[in-house]
């Protein structure tokens, strides 16, 4: 088992987007599934600093997904099960958006390069609609594909993820958020290394940094996520800010 990627302390600031009434709790992940499965754990500052537990890199690729689409306010991790050929096939995640709509994710594994397995699981993931149809749940089915196809974004998520749960627990936090906007307001497409020179003076540059990432994370600073990150990499203020 991996040891988590990063652990928040007390004080713990609050997440405007955190929304704890939420109709499901994770899956507890038994004592097995502990020992025997590739697992990882972060707290997520989106869900109100809950640690979220999830089995595999691949679920760990959509979960960070999750964390950083700024139109998800919330999501859960193995929150329910649908009943398929008289077997129960778990969700992998309930997504709530903006809109208050809501959705179910459902990782399916590649099938085995054969036209027999092929076909098993196109009727599987066939008969898991259907089944989500019928309970009047919206479904989306995840496959490795597509998220390797999103390697580079990934990692990005990965290194973002500890500079916002810094961000959670940083006193003052609202003074760097401030200095930084002002900063993009002259400057609306900047770089990391360039915020963080221009407020070096009065601030530790890994302060900075943290609230950058925050902001990224809130949807009012925006980076290019299909390139890697550096510190020379642009942030740029959005048009349609979300904090």
């Amino acid at each position: 088992m991996v040891q988590p990627i990063n652990t928040v302390g007390e004080g713990r600031a609050a997440n405007p987007l955190a929304d704890n009434a939420v109709p499901f709790q994770p899956r507890p992940l038994t004592l097995a599934e502990e020992k025997r499965l590739d697992l990882y754990y972060y707290h997520s500052p989106k869900n109100g600093e809950r640690l979220v537990s999830v089995v595999e890199p691949c679920r760990l690729a959509i979960a960070l997904d999750l964390e950083f689409d700024v139109d998800v306010t919330s999501y859960v991790e193995r929150p329910r099960a649908l009943l398929v050929d008289e077997r129960e096939v778990e969700l992998c995640f309930w997504i709530r958006r903006r809109s208050a709509a809501e959705t179910f994710v459902v990782f399916r594994r590649q099938a085995k390069p054969s036209v027999p397995a092929l076909r098993a699981e196109e009727k599987l993931c066939s008969k898991l609609l259907d089944a989500a149809n019928a309970a009047g749940l919206s479904l989306t089915i995840r496959k490795p594909a597509s998220i390797l196809a999103s390697r580079i974004a990934n990692a990005t998520r990965l290194e973002l993820l500890p500079y916002v749960q810094a961000a959670a627990r940083l006193e003052g936090i609202d003074v760097f958020l401030s200095a930084i906007l002002a900063h993009m307001g002259s400057n609306p497409k900047s770089s990391f290394q360039t915020i963080e020179r221009s407020l070096c003076g009065p601030f530790d540059w890994r302060d900075v940094r943290s609230a950058t990432c925050s902001l990224i994370h809130r949807g009012v600073l925006g980076i290019d996520f299909s390139e890697k990150l550096k510190t020379s990499s642009a942030v740029y203020l959005k048009d349609d800010r979300h904090a």
